[in-house]
C-alpha cells in the first residue's frame, strides 16, 4: 500500500512542473500573438500621403509633356502644318476625307481620330467605288534592306539619322456587292507596295469598318494567296492598279504618310490630357 502511495506522489510531482510550464506558456502566448499582430498592423499601414505624392509626380510629368507638345503645336497656331494643310486641300478635291468609323469611335469618343478614311469622289473606270483606310499607329521603321550585307552575312550598319516611318493602309475596290481589299504599304520614300489581296462580300463601308475594327476581314475566311508567291508580273499589275486605277499616286501616298503622323501626334496629346484628368 505504501509503495502505491509513493508511486502516486512521484507521478504527481512529475506532472506538477509540466503543468506549471503549460500555464506559463499559455500566459505568455497571448502576449506573443499580440506582438505579432501589432507588427503586422504596423507593417501594413501605408501613409496616405504616398498615394498623393505618386499622383502628383505622375500628374506633373504628364503636364510637362503636354506643355512641350502644346508649345510645338503653337508654332502652327494649333493647326496642321502648312505643307500638310496645302496637301490636304489638294487631296480633298478628289477624295472625301473622314476621321473615325461609323459605330467605332464616333461622336468625338477619345481616340476616335486614330482611323482615317478616304473615299474617291469619282468611280473607277469600271464603275467601282474606291476607298482607303489607315490607322495612325499602323507604322514601322522603314529601314532599307542591304542585300549585299545580307548575302555576306554582315550586320547592317545603323544610321545615326532617325529612320523614316512606313505606314500600312487598306484599299477597297467595291462593285456589285463584292469588295477586293488590297493591303498596302507606303515606305518613307513614298514607294507603294501591295502586301496582300483578298475578296469579301459587301460594299466599301462595311469592309472598311471590319478593317478599322481589327477583325482581319474575318480570320475564318480565305485571306487570299500568299502575295509574294504570285507571279512577279501579277504582283506588279496589282501595284500598278493601285497607283493608276485607284489613284493612289505620289501625292496621295505622301498625304497618307504625313496625315497619319499628324493624327498620331494629336491623339497622343489627347491621350495625355485624358490620363491626367483621371489620374491626377
Amino acid at each position: 500500500m505504501m509503495r502505491s502511495t509513493l508511486a502516486l506522489r512521484r507521478v504527481a510531482s512529475a506532472i506538477a512542473p509540466k503543468q506549471s510550464l503549460l500555464r506559463a506558456a499559455s500566459l505568455a502566448a497571448p502576449t506573443a500573438h499580440h506582438n505579432a499582430f501589432t507588427s503586422i498592423q504596423t507593417a501594413t499601414i501605408i501613409n496616405p500621403r504616398s498615394f498623393a505624392t505618386a499622383a502628383n509626380n505622375l500628374g506633373s510629368i504628364l503636364q510637362r509633356e503636354i506643355n512641350e507638345e502644346d508649345e510645338a503645336a503653337a508654332e502652327f497656331g494649333g493647326q496642321m502644318p502648312p505643307d500638310l494643310a496645302e496637301l490636304h486641300a489638294d487631296i480633298a478635291s478628289n477624295w472625301t476625307i473622314l476621321e473615325g468609323i461609323s459605330g467605332i469611335g464616333s461622336g468625338g469618343e477619345t481616340g476616335s481620330g486614330a482611323t482615317v478614311r478616304l473615299f474617291k469622289k469619282s468611280p473607277g473606270s469600271n464603275g467601282a467605288k474606291i476607298g482607303v483606310v489607315v490607322h495612325c499607329q499602323d507604322t514601322e521603321e522603314d529601314v532599307p534592306f542591304d542585300e549585299d550585307a545580307f548575302l555576306e552575312g554582315q550586320e547592317q550598319e545603323e544610321s545615326e539619322e532617325e529612320p523614316s516611318q512606313a505606314v500600312r493602309f487598306g484599299v477597297t475596290i467595291s462593285k456589285g456587292g463584292k469588295t477586293v481589299v488590297l493591303q498596302c504599304r507606303c515606305g518613307g520614300d513614298g514607294d507603294i507596295s501591295v502586301e496582300s489581296a483578298a475578296v469579301r462580300d459587301g460594299e466599301s463601308e462595311g469592309v472598311l469598318m471590319a478593317l478599322a475594327g481589327g477583325e482581319n476581314l474575318n480570320a475564318a475566311l480565305y485571306q487570299g494567296p500568299e502575295f509574294t508567291e504570285l507571279a512577279e508580273d501579277l504582283q506588279e499589275s496589282f501595284q500598278e492598279y493601285v497607283v493608276k486605277e485607284c489613284g493612289i499616286d505620289e501625292d496621295v501616298a505622301a498625304f497618307i504618310s504625313m496625315y497619319a503622323d499628324y493624327r498620331e501626334q494629336v491623339e497622343y496629346v489627347t491621350w495625355m490630357k485624358t490620363a491626367i484628368d483621371v489620374l491626377d
